[in-house]
């Protein structure tokens, strides 16, 4: 939280200088800082939950969670003009909406089965069809990508926070789950990043798909070597659980490289350059010397 937190301010501080060129506002700044510091935030508050499991308050919280994010949901888009125009309002809504987030994703991937694969699934269809209705730019296709990232990502990093946990002694699995995770979830937030094109996003994205091959050769090499076949069986179907992402986030990293084309129709951005003519561009004379074209 420390080192980010100077990172935003020198960050800032450069761009109201002047002395650099940064290809970013303060507002992106800002938007990265406040992406970055849920996550130590929901570290905290999820190994309170699991730590304290047994206080009743914690599980009414997140059951109530689920019955009122709906109707808070639902809310913010009837009125999602006047809550835009009210500062106040909207700060308010802010909060409570993401308060809500992390009890509904607490309870999705922290205090349901950890075997389960349904929400898995689940996100990762929602993943696939937003990306296909993103190609064919369907209304709010784009918004849905990025809230199945943005969601299926914290959730990785909480899922890996609970093996923590569940691991007990295997320390191979403990190490890897949680890893897993974390890559998994920089691989998510970097698409994510990408595709809003957020500062940094070229780091993020390189940054993810070089853990995800290093993971995987690691993974693949050292998993003979640690007794996998006398595994409890509730440790083999965590390891299970975690394949489905990573499979998908490797395969999006093989079009990436063997299926450029295929990668350029998935993720390129609708153009919005008007051309005309023989499908030429305008051309803008350059002002040179404070001098003025005629």
């Amino acid at each position: 939280m420390v080192i980010f937190t100077i990172a935003t301010i020198a960050g800032i501080l450069l761009k109201r200088s002047g002395r650099f060129e940064l290809d970013f506002s303060i507002m992106e700044i800002e938007i990265v800082w406040v992406v970055f510091m849920v996550f130590p935030l929901i570290s905290i508050i999820t190994s309170y939950s699991i730590i304290h499991t047994e206080k009743s308050w914690i599980r009414k919280a997140w059951r109530y969670a689920l019955v009122v994010y709906p109707v808070i949901i639902l809310a913010t888009i009837f009125f999602t003009e006047y809550i835009s125009n009210n500062t106040l309002v909207f700060i308010i809504v802010a909060t409570l909406l993401v308060s809500l987030t992390i009890l509904v994703l607490l309870r999705i991937f922290v205090f349901a089965s950890a075997t389960s694969l349904t929400s898995t699934i689940i996100f990762l269809s929602l993943i696939i069809v937003s990306i296909v209705f993103r190609r064919f730019h369907l209304p709010l296709a784009g918004g849905l990508l990025s809230l199945s990232l943005l969601l299926f990502s914290l959730g990785c990093y909480l899922y890996g926070i609970r093996c923590l946990y569940l691991a007990e002694k295997n320390k191979f699995l403990k190490y890897v789950a949680f890893l897993g995770c974390c890559i998994v979830t920089i691989s998510l937030m970097g698409l994510l990043f990408k595709m809003q094109r957020w500062p940094a996003n070229p780091q993020m994205v390189t940054t993810g798909r070089v853990s995800l091959v290093v993971g995987t050769i690691i993974v693949l090499l050292s998993l003979p070597s640690s007794g996998f076949i006398e595994w409890q069986p509730l440790h083999k179907k965590i390891l299970r659980r975690l394949v489905f992402p990573w499979v998908l986030l490797f395969l999006l990293f093989i079009i990436k490289f063997l299926l450029p084309e295929v990668d350029a129709i998935l993720w390129a951005p609708k153009s919005k350059d008007i051309k005309t003519g023989f499908d030429m561009r305008d051309y803008t004379i350059e002002i040179k010397n404070n001098l003025k074209p005629e």
